[in-house]
């Protein structure tokens, strides 16, 4: 028995984990897979674990070696790099594949993941406090996890500096041609076949396309699969589809579509990410707003006149909306600049929205700029609210060059093709499905005892793809009933060479079980760095809320002051000094947050940092004397940086 089979703690699992280990071997790597998948939901113990996944991993880098299509190797290249993810002393191996999927996938994402990844695993061994027999072992065991990794970590960094001067090349795919059948029809067999098909009548050649449901089952009896055919009749019967997408866990259940399909992967195998909340999710901005961003003319608009109509309507606020969200009532401003920046930004909007990309955040942050300039006018948001502006993408056409410039290289920098491989992992999955799709539909009679084949089939071969696989009812006489039959297309149908998978029914679970697991564990992944950026956006938007206090507190000295002679003023950065004095009792997580604010604040700094240290305090009451002008630019450089980095 092998050493790492001792890991497994009970005799069933010990025995499972080497049978799927044999079968592997032998080339079923179905259900090999389908056995460390199972053991994975019962042996949850760290070491167990750990074992299961990097076994699964193995299996998977095999797979990827044998891949004939290079969508697929990356595929189960992504899935064995999560499986190794959590095992840090294979750190190297999981290095190797990573780069493996830069240099597939030409993504920047994936090379700093191997610069961290090999980085770590060329540090294990060098800490001077370890045992030095550890150190040794360790450093025998990971000797070949770290050939070349030098190298390539040179050679990523130098991906990484390339990429910010041109985008990084992707390894281009071939495109794969169809094998040929391994069981091809001579000419002389379909020449015999058309002989009998041509010497049939037309009522003949309808009756053939009738197939007995039992007859069907006599001719299967005794054949490996014969349950699982008579599942798939019960399940079509009963759901009335051929077609429906199954999760391939044990909890095996049944979506109707690939969407709903992939949230539930999301929701109940997504490697333990969680939004604390609703509020948390990020939320697309409605269909509303966002179909009327292409239609209006994106002209600017004056400001000044428009708040002079606000102030002093002429006409009902009501004609002040349409239908498409653009109104003609307000006074047009002559400006070529703002006119072309406002024809960009209309261009990147609808770029960002076909990506289905658009969230609500970033239209209140777009809103916001008119909200606060026609404020600046003496317009409340009420008001603002009231003449349709919040509902429509028309108010953005009221702000000066410099804000449409803010916004449109904001909109330039956002991602809108994601980096992470996923459309090659997509393409592997295609490929898969490709072999099961079908032009030809199948029903059944009102008894559900016959199924009636295409009448298509009787005329014509060509005939989009059926991907949904809608089960309808007809009586057999009625349907057949003006299908004339013509040529023997039907007969090239019946014998010519298909793509598609033609092995007899099988377990269901067993369909593509192999693409299916390696695409659970690439959503995983996915799920694991949104974990991240998860929480450090949450650090971002609490930090957010302390620069908000900040801000709240100098408007508020500012309205103070207005009733006051000037030597009677605060200075902001002695204020947010006092508050910060407040705050340090509380040792909570706002309470730093707060002091770590007025510190970037008070110190000018360029980006937000959220390492408090003890000294924090004492560095606030040293600038207590910093002028207010220098407060109120650090807070809205601040602020600007923090928006960016909440929106991207």
């Amino acid at each position: 028995m092998e050493e790492e089979t001792l890991l497994m703690t009970d005799d069933e699992g010990v025995d499972l984990f080497a049978k799927a280990k044999e079968l592997f071997a032998k080339g079923d790597h179905i259900h090999a897979l389908e056995i460390i998948e199972d053991l994975m939901l019962v042996h949850t113990e760290a070491k167990e674990s750990s074992l299961l996944h990097l076994e699964q991993g193995r299996m998977f880098i095999k797979l990827k070696e044998r891949a004939e299509n290079p969508d697929v190797a990356f595929a189960y290249m992504l899935a064995a790099v999560e499986c190794f993810w959590e095992d840090l002393t294979i750190s190297g191996v999981c290095a190797h594949g990573i780069y493996d999927l830069a240099k597939q996938s030409g993504s920047v994402l994936y090379y700093k993941k191997f610069l961290k990844k090999a980085k770590h695993a060329l540090s294990l061994t060098q800490g001077d406090d370890a045992d030095p027999v550890a150190v040794r072992t360790l450093r025998e065991k990971l000797k070949e996890q770290w050939k070349g990794l030098k190298s390539l970590i040179k050679n990523a960094e130098l991906k990484i500096a390339e990429s910010k001067t041109c985008p990084i090349k992707k390894c281009e795919s071939e495109v794969l041609k169809s094998k040929a059948s391994p069981n091809p029809v001579t000419n002389e067999n379909k020449g015999l076949l058309g002989t009998s098909w041509s010497g049939m009548d037309t009522k003949s050649k309808r009756d053939f396309l009738k197939v007995n449901i039992a007859e069907l089952l006599r001719f299967s009896e005794g054949a490996e699969n014969r349950k699982d055919l008579e599942e798939i009749l019960t399940s079509a019967k009963e759901d009335r589809k051929w077609i429906f997408w199954m999760c391939r866990t044990l909890c095996s259940k049944k979506f109707s579509s690939a969407e709903e399909c992939m949230n539930h992967l999301e929701e109940k195998h997504d490697a333990d990410f969680k939004p604390s909340s609703e509020m948390d999710m990020v939320k697309k901005v409605g269909k509303d707003w966002a179909r009327k961003i292409w239609p209006g003319a994106w002209e600017p608009l004056d400001a000044v006149a428009a708040v002079e109509m606000i102030k002093n309507p002429l006409a009902d606020v009501k004609t002040f909306k349409s239908n498409s969200g653009w109104s003609k009532k307000w006074p047009l401003a002559v400006d070529e600049e703002r006119s072309k920046l406002l024809k960009e930004i209309k261009s990147l909007l609808v770029l960002i929205r076909d990506h289905k990309i658009l969230s609500s955040s970033i239209r209140s942050w777009l809103i916001s700029f008119p909200v606060r300039q026609l404020g600046k006018l003496e317009v409340s948001e009420q008001t603002f609210d009231d003449f349709h502006l919040v509902k429509t993408p028309q108010s953005i056409c009221f702000l000066e060059c410099h804000d449409l410039i803010h916004i449109r290289d904001f909109l330039k920098n956002i991602k809108c093709e994601r980096d992470d491989g996923t459309d090659l992992v997509s393409r592997a999955v295609d490929s898969f499905l490709d072999r099961t799709r079908v032009k030809e539909k199948i029903d059944f009679d009102p008894e559900f005892s016959i199924l009636l084949l295409d009448k298509r089939l009787l005329k014509s071969t060509d005939a989009p793809f059926d991907d949904e696989g809608a089960v309808d009812v007809f009586d057999p006489e009625v349907h057949y009933a003006k299908a004339h039959a013509q040529g023997d297309d039907f007969i090239s149908w019946l014998v010519g060479y298909s793509s598609v998978d033609r092995i007899f029914a099988r377990p269901i679970r067993e369909h593509n079980l192999d693409i299916w697991v390696a695409v659970l564990r690439a959503v995983q992944f996915t799920c694991r760095n949104l974990g991240t950026k998860y929480a450090k956006k949450l650090q971002i938007i609490d930090y957010a809320a302390a620069l908000t206090v900040v801000e709240n507190l100098c408007i508020s000295e500012d309205e103070r002051r207005r009733n006051l002679q000037e030597d009677q003023w605060n200075r902001y950065a002695s204020l947010l000094c006092d508050k910060c004095e407040e705050s340090v009792p509380e040792n909570s997580l706002s309470a730093k947050l707060l002091l770590c604010a007025v510190r970037d604040v008070l110190q000018g700094a360029l980006h937000p940092t959220y390492d408090f240290s003890e000294d924090c305090m004492n560095f606030i009451r040293e600038r207590k004397s910093v002028s207010d002008d220098i407060v109120l630019k650090s807070i809205h450089l601040l602020k600007s940086v923090v928006t960016h980095k909440v929106l991207s």
